[in-house]
């Protein structure tokens, strides 16, 4: 007998919560879609991008095993929450129709089947005429590849915002192939050469810190033109006056934005079974940057490594998720009362 699951919403309603597939509880316990033609009506379709990577240097073989997980992880985790926030008082369920639209398929062994997969499926989302949120996930199928979809859909310019303790826009990082190819480090390099309507100059980056980082990478951003935000400068700012400052540039005549959120840009405090790294943002600044983004129409958040067996991971996911929702509806990007 297939497990079955109760939510929050469930459990007040008397309904049931939709299978993905056995023993995966949709987002939320959202309905599910299972075709293009079912994402019609929706206003938000979510995304599982299941791609695991190999360990970087300095990291054990097994520290980051497992991430191909975190899609089916944050779904189960997800169902405890609802879509109120007493702050706002404002259910976001309530005015925002979201599907789950299932996992891409990626392929082991084959990251550019995988890259092609996943811009599919983005595609596919965005013709539909529906907001994006993914859940992933490794390089480059979490991240370069959703670019990828949004950009080949989009006739205009696309803007980036960037949440991450690294910059991943290294040219080459001296190994085989990360001169070509969309490889953790260098995964925003290749985006700005093969998408011409992706401007360097629409690119927000927030959130870099720390030994782990290379010269190179600051000096990249500043040849691009992109506004760079470290933590440190967060901290000094303010989060609500670096969301004033910073976001306007990723919307100024852009046909679309994305927001790339890797959780490493969280303080290693906030994520406590998994955090990668100190003084960091917290998961309220990180979730407010979300909710302002919201609020200015960003078109698709995507969360990057999401770690695969932490509870705090999975719930930073849900939370900000729901915050991203009442972001799009106080924005007037989904009608309240639709």
């Amino acid at each position: 007998m297939a497990e079955r699951f109760v939510s929050l919403q469930s459990l007040m309603r008397g309904t049931e919560v939709p299978i993905l597939r056995e023993g995966v509880p949709s987002f939320f316990g959202m309905p599910v879609a299972h075709t293009p033609r079912e994402l019609a009506g929706a206003d938000v379709a979510v995304i599982g991008i299941p791609a695991g990577t190999a360990a970087s240097p300095g990291r054990r073989s097994d520290e980051w095993s497992g991430f191909e997980e975190a899609p089916a992880n944050v779904r189960r985790h997800s169902i405890r929450y609802g879509g109120y926030l007493p702050e706002l008082d404002l259910d976001a369920f309530e005015h925002v129709s979201v599907v789950d639209y299932g996992d891409a398929e990626i392929v082991p062994g084959d990251p550019e089947r995988s890259i092609d997969n996943v811009a599919r499926k983005v595609r596919e989302v965005l013709e539909a005429g529906c907001r994006l949120i993914t859940l992933g996930g490794c390089v480059p199928a979490a991240n370069y590849a959703v670019i990828k979809g949004m950009a080949t859909s989009t006739s205009g310019r696309v803007g980036v915002i960037s949440l991450d303790a690294h910059g991943d826009c290294m040219p080459s990082f001296g190994t085989p192939g990360s001169d070509t190819k969309p490889v953790a480090g260098t995964w925003q390099a290749r985006m700005w050469e093969r998408y011409p309507n992706i401007d360097g100059t629409r690119h927000v980056e927030i959130g870099m810190r720390g030994p782990r980082n290379l010269r190179k990478m600051v000096e990249m951003y500043r040849e691009k033109g992109a506004h760079w935000y470290p933590a440190a400068r967060v901290r000094e700012m303010g989060i609500a006056a670096v969301c004033r400052e910073a976001l306007p540039f990723a919307f100024d005549g852009t046909a679309r934005a994305w927001f790339s959120l890797d959780m490493d840009v969280l303080d290693i405090g906030a994520l406590p079974d998994w955090g990668d790294e100190p003084i960091g943002l917290s998961s309220l600044e990180v979730m407010t940057t979300v909710h302002e983004a919201g609020k200015s129409g960003v078109d698709a958040l995507s969360f990057q490594f999401v770690a695969p067996r932490s509870a705090a991971a999975a719930s930073v996911v849900g939370y900000t998720t729901v915050y991203l929702l009442a972001g799009w509806v106080l924005g007037g990007w989904i009608k309240a009362g639709c």
